[in-house]
């Protein structure tokens, strides 16, 4: 292919050392941001924020400004999906059946993986057991394999997850080899906010790109080539372009399945049998290992942090708390935006919800988001989205991060068993790792096991579905003769009379609710339009010990007069709210958007927290034009 010259593939390939580690790898990050960046952000765009540069090789001669060479050969999460909906209009323009439109895919194109293999200290080598001690696996036999690639490529490929801790270094390596090497392209990319009312997606299949070696961004040259030979790119502008266009691609356009809040029946409840579902789900749940853990997370040395994140794209864990709030808040959107979209209720659930009461917010410590779905909900998501990319294009300023849709093959088991896959699908971050955790309910056989559980959390939670004053009862058994025997008796009657009739639900981690409880009420979180329990209050009080009561949880206190959750560290609860910078600017940002337990009411949807990344890319472009 004379097009791609081998300059272009030099500079445009994953380029890493190949070895055994003799050192520790020495990779930097960005400074860390704070909500005085965002201020900054907001006061003084660049008015080329919003520009992806094409990489400068492949201009054909163009002379791109010296200035942007550099930056157009960073890794930028707009390209890709901007060059995708370039195709898609080209198609429109063209005449072309968008239905047989297929979209090229490349992990090392979708997300940046250079900055993960791209480690010093690799020297050459030709054992993987060496290879994979010098990364801290003691145990991980079969993870590794050695392969033949040109110098300068890695020469390992990472087989598969372990759950050994390790270095940040190592397991931002682990995850990128996977990806670059092992890891199938997902399915379809799924465009959040393809029509002009920004409610409906497209959703179009993804092929693995041939035009080159797999460490090769061919399809980026490929899409680049087909293009209208511009220096740069817009992906708002590209949305744009294509929701002026539905019209023509409506037929191929996903709506709605139903409205969200109508009311819950007990058949969504029900577990669908193996032979009701179609042919590549069911392959997919017979392929797999019963007693094998299918969702792995970036365990690390000495930190609990990396069970957060999905160890196939994590990054770091060394997020400021902006930036951490900030891609939790992106992922709560998408996520949120992503339901509505398809049609599928998903509420919000444990630690998820009682941030929603307090404020509307994720809570300041959270690393994750909790949702629940039914089983009807969850086979849907298993049959038309799993294993999809989700790109949001309903913001003003789209970030172009990708969202990966993952359904747990072990979903139809409704038994805890050994506990390896109580969660039952993920919608994760693929810039960061961060997730959020999809468990859906059924009626299952786990209620005796926990009927037979005296004394257990997951017994006392069910009990007090029925008996909300249980634990209280529970403190007088050994005092009242008989008490106890009557009261379980009561209870388990009670519970078993539910059960029978279909009305009593839990998910594989043992959480008991009832279909009366789990009416879905239309709320806000995040800005965005959510769904929570009609009586979240007593599914609250059951599952969180004055959790809807305490102003105070560990390090942080909970500011009446911000209507924030505060860290002592910046803020004197002797002080109403709060005298630092940061936290006055995040209450003023939030304002438009949060709500408390006396009122839902909310005045907009706000500015969101800008994207780390993109107070990045602002920085180097004002740097560039001082410069």
């Amino acid at each position: 292919m004379p097009y791609m010259l081998p300059a272009i593939v030099a500079l445009l390939s994953i380029i890493c050392i190949s070895g055994v580690l003799t050192g520790s790898f020495s990779t930097e990050y960005p400074r860390s941001y704070t909500t005085i960046d965002m201020k900054e952000y907001l006061a003084d765009r660049s008015p080329l924020i919003g520009q992806s540069f094409i990489p400068w090789p492949l201009l054909d001669g163009r002379e791109l400004n010296i200035q942007y060479k550099d930056l157009s050969m960073e890794y930028d999460p707009r390209l890709l999906p901007a060059l995708w909906l370039g195709e898609v209009l080209d198609f429109i323009k063209e005449g072309k059946p968008i239905e047989s439109l297929e979209l090229p895919f490349k992990w090392v194109s979708a997300l940046d993986l250079q900055s993960a293999l791209q480690a010093t200290g690799i020297a050459s080598g030709e054992d993987c057991i060496v290879f994979q001690s010098s990364l801290g696996l003691k145990q991980a036999e079969g993870i590794c394999e050695l392969i033949e690639l040109p110098d300068g490529l890695p020469n390992y490929r990472i087989m598969g997850p372990t759950d050994e801790p390790l270095s940040e270094q190592a397991r931002t390596y682990l995850g990128a080899n996977y990806l670059l090497h092992t890891l199938k392209i997902p399915k379809r990319a799924v465009f959040l906010g393809a029509g002009l009312q920004k409610d409906i997606l497209l959703a179009v299949p993804l092929v693995s790109d041939t035009n080159g070696q797999y460490y090769e961004k061919s399809d980026i040259i490929s899409l680049v080539k087909r293009g209208n030979g511009k220096q740069q790119i817009l992906l708002s502008g590209q949305a744009l372009r294509v929701r002026k266009s539905s019209n023509a691609i409506f037929d191929h356009i996903r709506l709605p399945n139903a409205p969200k809040n109508s009311n819950l029946s007990a058949s969504e409840f029900q577990v669908p049998s193996i032979a009701d579902l179609d042919s590549t789900l069911r392959d997919n749940i017979e392929s797999a290992h019963p007693e094998q853990k299918y969702f792995h997370e970036a365990s690390l040395f000495g930190s609990g942090k990396g069970f957060h994140y999905d160890w196939r794209f994590f990054k770091t864990s060394n997020y400021s708390p902006y930036e951490r709030t900030a891609i939790l808040q992106r992922l709560t959107r998408a996520w949120l935006r992503f339901t509505k979209e398809i049609g599928l209720r998903a509420w919000l659930a444990h630690g998820t919800l009682l941030g929603w009461y307090w404020n509307g917010l994720n809570m300041p410590w959270d690393e994750d988001l909790d949702v629940q779905i039914t089983m009807k909900g969850l086979v849907d998501l298993a049959i038309n989205y799993n294993q999809s990319v989700v790109i949001d294009l309903t913001d003003n300023e789209p970030t172009g991060h990708m969202y990966f849709v993952d359904v747990n093959p072990h979903f139809l088991q409704r038994e805890r068993g050994n506990g390896a896959n109580v969660i039952d699908a993920r919608f994760i971050d693929m810039s960061s790792g961060l997730y959020v955790d999809i468990t859906g309910l059924a009626v299952s056989d786990d209620l005796e096991a926990v009927q037979n559980s005296p004394g257990s959390k997951d017994q006392s939670r069910l009990h007090k579905i029925f008996d909300p004053d249980y634990e209280e009862t529970a403190m007088l058994f050994d005092f009242v003769e008989g008490l106890r025997e009557s009261t379980e008796r009561r209870l388990r009657e009670l519970e078993t009379e539910q059960w029978n009739a279909g009305l009593l639900y839990n998910c594989k981690d043992d959480h008991f609710f009832l279909l009366e409880e789990l009416e879905p009420e239309m709320t806000y979180f995040e800005g965005e339009e959510a769904i929570v329990p009609s009586k979240y209050m007593k599914i609250l009080n059951r599952e969180y010990f004055r959790g809807t009561r305490a102003l105070q949880h560990q390090d942080w206190w909970f500011s009446q007069a911000f209507g924030l959750w505060l860290p002592r560290e910046d803020c004197d609860k002797s002080v109403p709210g709060c005298k630092k910078e940061d936290w006055i600017l995040e209450e003023m940002y939030t304002r438009p958007y949060r709500h408390s337990p006396k009122n839902r009411t909310i005045d907009g949807r706000g500015v969101p927290k800008v994207d780390p990344w993109m107070l990045g890319r602002n920085g180097r472009l004002s740097a560039m034009s001082l410069g």
